[in-house]
């Protein structure tokens, strides 16, 4: 691909791409707790015993990376045989019909409709790895990599924003509960059928060579082992995977803890977690400030690892908002920080052809994480509301401790 022009425009395509698919997750985080957690199933849950609301919003929250487990791998190893354009317009198309049947199944109060829904948009953000490989395509160093990941880390944290935002506000302005749980899928699919003809007029196919590995139908599976057996990246993979599940722990059920704890309603959590968006954007920006004068990362990142576990511990047991609100907030400082330097890593320990295949592996290991936070999240939800904090915290520390013991230096980042 030739042209500054045309990167330009491609990057713009890409960065909007990978907000959609985060938009799929946090456009939701207003709205969950009242789906399944309301007194008497209120609304979708009828019939539904009360200790197993917090099991059935466990296994919703994982219906979504479950999902993106499957299709992440084939869409990068798709992409890096033929192209990465096809592969988009795919996902993305699939990812609007998934929108319309979660807003679809509201409408109906049917569940197993907005669980399918739900499977369907996880599909979809499978392409999470192809924008990630697509990154790389276009970067020239390792330092300009770090930075592409950085910018993509700070849309992640403006998705955080707009989507609770967003999804808070359009429920506040109905008085119908069905329109106000509706809303923020109907918005999501309006943002998907955008993100369409963005990719048609704006994105040019980035793969110039071809990767000719063989096409791996159960990549998932054999990236997990893959990860955790090649010996060189093994502590690598093993700190993102608990970095990883600690994050999705807390994040996926910090609704729950508002609504339950701290009596939030749909619009006050929406803005929590807008609030929150901009504090993963100040992290983000704060860490690429500090990158381009840090040669060696490792101190910086078990550093930032540790402060995320003694901040989630603090949050777990505060009973009032503010202390809740000051250790959440370190938690998302921090981890906004210490991701797009994950992800650079990770690309750096393959070769240029193969980012289609090593991004899916690490994609393939965020599903995983994805999806079995909220299954122990959820079996533990109904016993004491801090659990699933209380997992982030030890998570986390594994995270530090893996590092702690690995003599690899696995966060270099060179100019070139």
């Amino acid at each position: 691909m030739t042209g500054i022009k045309n990167k330009k425009k491609t990057l713009a395509a890409i960065f909007i791409t990978f907000g959609v698919s985060t938009l799929a997750a946090t456009i939701l985080f207003p709205v969950l707790a009242h789906i399944f957690l309301a007194p008497e199933g209120k609304y979708m849950m009828r019939g539904i015993p009360e200790h197993y609301k917090g099991v059935m919003l466990g296994l919703f929250l994982a219906s979504f990376p479950l999902a993106q487990f499957l299709t992440g791998p084939l869409m990068g190893d798709y992409s890096d045989k033929k192209g990465r354009k096809g592969v988009f317009l795919l996902s993305v198309i699939l990812e609007s019909f998934g929108y319309f049947l979660c807003a679809l199944s509201i409408h109906l109060g049917f569940l197993s409709l907005l669980f399918l829904g739900r499977i369907i948009t996880g599909l979809a953000a499978g392409n999470t790895s192809v924008c990630l490989a697509t990154i790389v395509d276009l970067s020239e160093s390792d330092k300009q990599k770090v930075r592409y990941f950085g910018i993509g880390s700070a849309v992640i944290g403006l998705m955080f924003v707009l989507g609770p935002l967003l999804g808070g506000q359009l429920s506040s302005i109905f008085k119908d509960p069905i329109l106000t749980l509706a809303m923020p899928m109907w918005l999501g699919a309006v943002c998907a059928v955008f993100n369409i003809f963005v990719l048609i007029f704006f994105f040019t196919e980035t793969k110039t060579t071809f990767c000719e590995h063989p096409f791996d139908v159960l990549g998932s599976i054999h990236n997990i082992q893959q990860a955790f057996r090649i010996g060189q990246v093994r502590d690598l993979y093993l700190m993102y995977f608990f970095f990883l599940f600690g994050w999705n722990m807390i994040y996926q059920f910090l609704p729950a803890f508002l609504v339950g704890n701290f009596h939030m309603d749909i619009f006050l959590v929406g803005v929590f977690g807008a609030v929150f968006g901009c504090i993963w954007i100040v992290g983000t920006l704060i860490m690429q400030k500090i990158s381009s004068y840090v040669k060696n990362m490792q101190k910086l990142v078990f550093f930032s690892l540790v402060c995320i576990s003694m901040a989630v511990i603090v949050a777990a047991f505060a009973t009032q908002v503010y202390l809740f609100s000051l250790g959440i907030g370190l938690v998302v400082l921090f981890s906004g920080g210490i991701w797009p330097i994950f992800t650079a890593a990770i690309s750096k320990s393959a070769e240029q052809s193969m980012q289609g295949k090593i991004l899916a592996l690490s994609q393939s290991i965020q599903s995983f994480s994805m999806m079995l936070a909220p299954l122990a999240g959820g079996f533990f939800l109904h016993q004491h509301g801090a659990m699933p904090f209380v997992l982030t915290a030890i998570s986390s520390l594994f995270a530090a401790g893996v590092l702690l013991r690995s003599s690899k230096r696995v966060f270099m980042f060179s100019e070139k």
